[in-house]
């Protein structure tokens, strides 16, 4: 009997242990791939939790971009880590030239495409952007050239990350093709050109 109890008082112990070492791993994301934080010495941690102002962190990032470097984010929450190369448009050179098509400009409220949305659509579009691979002529050219411009204040940049990144993990759980999430921060939000008159 006593036997029996000691062997039963192990299992119990053993399974806790594995549960709970189970509930201790983490997550971890990388932004826009695994492969690309292979190339660490053109990149660098910014804690942008430390800047005063977004328009601070993105003269920060536009530095960096002209001595040849990329900067990358570091967040962790309960149970995942993210880690996101970020740029943006203006560094070393002219500014990269986008297609308007192949940016989704976000803020914590709305999104940008074509026309002003809600961010509760923000799945639905930017799905429609990854999926698209060129085939409406609204919508980005491929995951590879596509864009999420975010603006936001400091204070909301943790956030906004966050939310464009599980939204992004959903869309690439339910996909069978590989997407890619490439994020610039921007001081504004992308704006749309009117069609030329003819």
């Amino acid at each position: 009997m006593l036997l029996k109890m000691k062997l039963i008082i192990k299992i119990l112990l053993t399974s806790f242990i594995l549960i709970s070492c189970k509930n201790n791993i983490k997550k971890e994301f990388y932004y826009p791939y695994h492969f690309e934080f292979s190339d660490t010495e053109n990149y660098q941690l910014i804690d942008f939790k430390t800047f005063e102002s977004f328009s601070k962190l993105i003269d920060s990032l536009e530095i960096l971009k002209y001595h040849g470097k990329e900067a990358y984010f570091k967040i962790e929450t309960d149970n995942t880590k993210y880690n996101i190369l970020v740029s943006t448009t203006f560094g070393n050179g002219p500014p990269i030239l986008l297609k308007f098509k192949n940016i989704l400009s976000v803020s914590c409220d709305s999104i940008l495409k074509r026309k002003k949305h809600h961010i509760s659509y923000l799945k639905k579009i930017l799905s429609k952007d990854l999926k698209n691979s060129g085939e409406y002529s609204q919508y980005s050219d491929s995951p590879e050239k596509h864009v999420v411009s975010l603006t936001c204040e400091i204070d909301e940049l943790e956030y906004l990350i966050l939310k464009v990144s599980n939204v992004f993990n959903e869309i690439q759980e339910e996909s069978t093709d590989s997407l890619k999430l490439n994020i610039f921060l921007n001081k504004r939000m992308e704006l749309f050109p009117k069609p030329p008159k003819i």
